[in-house]
């Protein structure tokens, strides 16, 4: 019966483990970008930092440009003008390098171009706040310096490789679900396991009472 308790104990044990442990699904943003998701590049060029590729889904029909880098989770600032410009992505550039003020002041701005999938990117002809995103269109933020001129190249390819490998990004709404349904979980599991042991403990005391009688 003791070796019984042990098998119960130890099987007891790996649940608890495997329900404890986040799923793929619980981890990840959810699944692949969409084909009728918008991706969204972000290459700070000149700047210090990594490229992004992010996935902007559950995008409203009338969704600008500007939800699009909202949804990809950025952290987005603009000139405080009567005609916004983004001057700032994530704090690049940072403030010594661009005040944000009523207009941009750095050395360089925010380029902003589209493309459809497999095709050329382009200048966009309205600003981020202005332009309405297709279903599955491909979005890209460069830096640039005013040195430079205006020959932009994102070196990102919109294709649908890319669109393969951008991140998914969870809305703090899902974020939430999933902590809460997680921390659930491993709720039940706790007072599941200290029922279980409790009693494994039990009948190992009882297997051992009855041994040691004379």
């Amino acid at each position: 019966m003791l070796r019984h308790a042990h098998h119960l104990l130890s099987v007891v044990v790996c649940a608890a483990a495997l329900a404890a442990a986040p799923s793929a699904a619980q981890a990840a943003a959810g699944g692949e970008c969409g084909s009728d998701d918008v991706v969204v590049v972000v290459e700070p060029a000149t700047l210090d930092g990594d490229r992004l590729v992010r996935c902007a889904t559950d995008l409203a029909g009338d969704a600008t440009a500007y939800d699009a880098l909202q949804a990809a989770g950025l952290d987005v600032e603009e000139t405080q003008g009567s005609a916004p410009f983004v001057c700032r992505i994530d704090g690049r550039p940072d403030a010594a390098q661009e005040t944000c003020g009523a207009s941009l002041s750095g050395d360089g701005y925010w380029a902003f171009l589209t493309a459809d999938e497999g095709g050329e990117w382009s200048y966009a002809q309205t600003g981020v706040r202005d332009h309405d995103v297709a279903p599955g269109e491909f979005l890209a933020l460069r830096y640039q310096l005013l040195a430079d001129g205006e020959d932009v190249t994102v070196e990102t390819p919109s294709t649908q490789q890319t669109r393969a490998e951008a991140e998914l990004v969870a809305t703090p709404g899902e974020a939430d679900d999933v902590a809460t349904s997680t921390g659930n979980a491993v709720g039940w599991v706790e007072v599941v396991v200290f029922v279980l042991v409790l009693g494994v403990l039990v009948v190992g005391a009882v297997v051992l009472a009855r041994r040691r009688r004379p």
